[in-house]
């Protein structure tokens, strides 16, 4: 693509570089040609003063809990410092998700795997978490008072907390195998908040019956979503085109993290705007792409629960980022796409649909990688969540 020398007018450039946009993603991965560098703001970060009722490895956990995912990448999370040692961890309601996740199911789980970061950082750091669950409701801003005590020091490797990342692209089309399925939905040992449903993990290969329900109903979910105004108008409020605009929030989604680079990228950061994303080819394209996507893959990891209480979100969140955190070495890559679940709500009757127990709160396309990527999605500093 990029020795190709055709002259194209500023519509037909829009829709192919479009075509790097699945709700998101769609070109090959290509350099960065000029993107916002996540090391360089956090050494930039770093360098600022320090945070009243934090000391130095307390900053560090948080750093490390904040890089946990999130939809759109709203990092919806905050942490109140009542006192040294005693933190609300709650959520933003300006990083909320309405159009699409109206009754926050989704922030829950971000918090989850918020909270899964959190509680192995200070484990590393001689800490033990006291956790107790004082949300009543999914839309309270305050969920979960955090306690910590000093302990024995866990050995974990933290790198795997830092290079976690979202792949979309340049999927495997082998299937999964057995050992790499037991390997990363293993659960170690540790206190939960509920009991888990057991079994709670279904794989699908893409060419199974229920594969082809899934690819097929992804596609009709991302159709729906592209052209319900309130989902597009969302999804345009959270992606940062520009690297100004990219610097000045540091959340949402970038074209590094939506995988538009070369030429396509360049163009993008300098020519798109919100507008952009409410086109209608801007729409159709991004349908589109997830047709291709769909059908590349190594299967579908379906997760489900017993119901979706606040405690039960919040643990499966844990159980999700527990997964991610085992997955690159095995150069497996995991793709949420639940729009599925955004778009017809009722997650018994998916779970039916496909034969399983429960309620569905995970769809997850899964597929082998040739070589993994650097993590880029923005993050934000601390000042920016913790309140104190």
């Amino acid at each position: 693509m990029e020795d190709t020398k055709m002259k194209v007018d500023r519509r037909s450039f829009l829709r192919y570089a479009g075509q790097g946009v699945i709700l998101l993603g769609g070109l090959s991965v290509m350099s960065s040609c000029g993107g916002v560098d996540r090391d360089q703001l956090l050494a930039r970060d770093r360098k600022q003063r320090q945070i009243a009722g934090l000391t130095e490895q307390e900053m560090d956990i948080l750093y490390l809990a904040s890089l946990a995912p999130s939809g759109h990448n709203t990092q919806p999370w905050t942490v109140r410092i009542v006192e040294p040692q005693h933190w609300i961890i709650g959520s933003a309601k300006e990083r909320w998700l309405p159009a699409v996740d109206p009754h926050n199911r989704e922030v829950l789980l971000s918090l989850g795997a918020f909270l899964e970061n959190l509680i192995i950082a200070a484990e590393v750091h001689g800490y033990l978490i006291d956790l107790q669950v004082i949300a009543k409701s999914s839309l309270d801003k305050e969920i979960v008072d955090i306690r910590l005590k000093k302990g024995q020091t866990r050995d974990f490797p933290l790198e795997r907390i830092k290079t976690r990342r979202t792949v979309r692209n340049n999927f495997s089309d082998r299937e999964i195998t057995a050992d790499d399925l037991k390997y990363i939905t293993i659960h170690h040992k540790r206190p939960h908040l509920i009991e888990v449903m057991m079994p709670h993990g279904f794989y699908f290969p893409n060419n199974s019956p229920q594969g082809k329900q899934l690819r097929e109903g992804t596609i009709e979910a991302n159709r729906k979503q592209a052209f319900r105004d309130p989902a597009q108008e969302e999804l345009a409020n959270w992606i940062r085109w520009s690297n100004k605009d990219a610097e000045a929030q540091r959340n949402g989604l970038t074209p590094d993290s939506m995988e538009i680079g070369g030429a396509a990228g360049f163009y993008v950061r300098n020519f798109y705007d919100r507008k952009s994303v409410l086109s209608k080819s801007f729409r159709e394209t991004t349908v589109d792409t997830v047709s291709k996507q769909v059908k590349t893959c190594g299967g579908w990891l379906v997760v489900t629960s017993q119901d979706s209480r606040i405690e039960t979100l919040l643990e499966y969140g844990r159980m999700f980022e527990e997964m991610l955190l085992l997955i690159r070495e095995r150069k497996i890559a995991i793709h949420p796409m639940t729009q599925m679940l955004e778009e017809n709500p009722s997650r018994d009757a998916l779970a039916k649909e496909l034969g399983l127990a429960g309620e569905v709160q995970w769809i997850l396309r899964i597929g082998y990688l040739n070589s993994y990527p650097d993590p880029v999605s923005l993050r934000m500093p601390l000042s920016r969540f913790v309140i104190t």
